[in-house]
């Protein structure tokens, strides 16, 4: 029967593929602590949103970016949550979902990619190959008003996407917490200890990367209220948190593209080497003295 392909019907696909690099673990992190925890505390301005700063940035910067991190132009506003990024593990046993290394294909310096991450028909080649097979089953095998002639087309040509094997790292983090009262660092350590779950693991999402986390059930606290010495009495609290991580190529550095397309064969054929073996053309009164494949 033939094969009609109904009207309005999209034939194209779309896969998005977010990239994964070590900024992107950085921003998702940075992402729930400042948009999902969303943390307020009481200060004498009222209940008022806690900054959360990536690590602490060039002071001159900083002025510039957020006059109100720095009143005087000097120290730190409190309170106040930074994250520090603190080492990069690429531990062997964990694998991710791939229990061995997927190696590369063999043009992998050339084109790129190890792990298939989608396949489609291609419909603009598939239909050279069926406008062809249409076009031989006219009178005379020339006809191009058959080559949209419906039917049955076997050789298809399909088009697979591929992408680099993941690397899957552990990014260490430090959280540094920061207030002047202790009601504050209260507030501040409640949505830490209730909202990331028991056992304290929780995702984190950039741009369509999903990576886990995990804090440290221990909060450290380093406080100098104890004493009258005549320091700035704060309130300091270290947490200490764990992503699970994947990076997909060498960012700017790879030379290859991240999503490589490849194209399939439609139909494999096999010539015959007549001359290689010693054949001699069979006698017709039609046939050509010439070797044919």
């Amino acid at each position: 029967m033939p094969v009609n392909t109904p009207l309005n019907q999209q034939l194209d696909a779309v896969y998005p593929l977010a990239h994964s690099r070590l900024e992107d673990i950085d921003y998702a992190l940075y992402n729930y602590i400042n948009d999902q925890l969303n943390i307020f505390t009481d200060s004498n301005t009222g209940f008022s949103k806690v900054p959360v700063i990536y690590s602490i940035p060039d002071r001159a910067y900083q002025i510039k970016n957020d006059p109100t991190l720095r009143p005087n132009g000097r120290t730190l506003s409190y309170p106040l949550i930074s994250i520090l990024r603190e080492s990069v593990t690429k531990n062997p046993e964990n694998k991710g979902r791939y229990g061995v290394h997927v190696p590369p294909y063999f043009d992998y310096y050339d084109r790129g990619g190890a792990v298939t991450i989608a396949r489609e028909v291609n419909q603009s080649k598939t239909k050279n190959f069926a406008n062809a097979a249409a076009i031989k089953k006219s009178f005379y095998k020339t006809n191009t008003n058959y080559q949209t002639f419906p039917g049955v087309n076997t050789e298809i040509v399909y088009e697979t996407l591929t992408i680099p094997m993941p690397t899957f790292v552990e990014v260490s983090y430090s959280i540094g917490i920061i207030c002047e009262y202790q009601q504050q660092m209260n507030q501040i350590l409640a949505p830490f200890a209730a909202q990331t779950g028991a056992p304290s693991v929780f995702p984190i999402k950039y741009e369509g990367n999903k990576y886990e986390a995990f804090i440290e059930p221990e909060f450290a606290f380093e406080n100098n209220s104890t004493g009258l010495e005549l320091q700035e009495r704060i309130f300091k609290t270290n947490i200490s948190l764990k992503v699970l991580g994947y990076l997909v190529g060498s960012d700017k550095n790879q030379e290859t593209p991240n999503v490589v397309r490849r194209q399939s064969a439609a139909k494999l054929i096999i010539q015959r080497e007549r001359v290689v073996l010693g054949d001699e053309p069979y006698f017709d009164a039609d046939h050509k003295d010439k070797y044919r494949p």
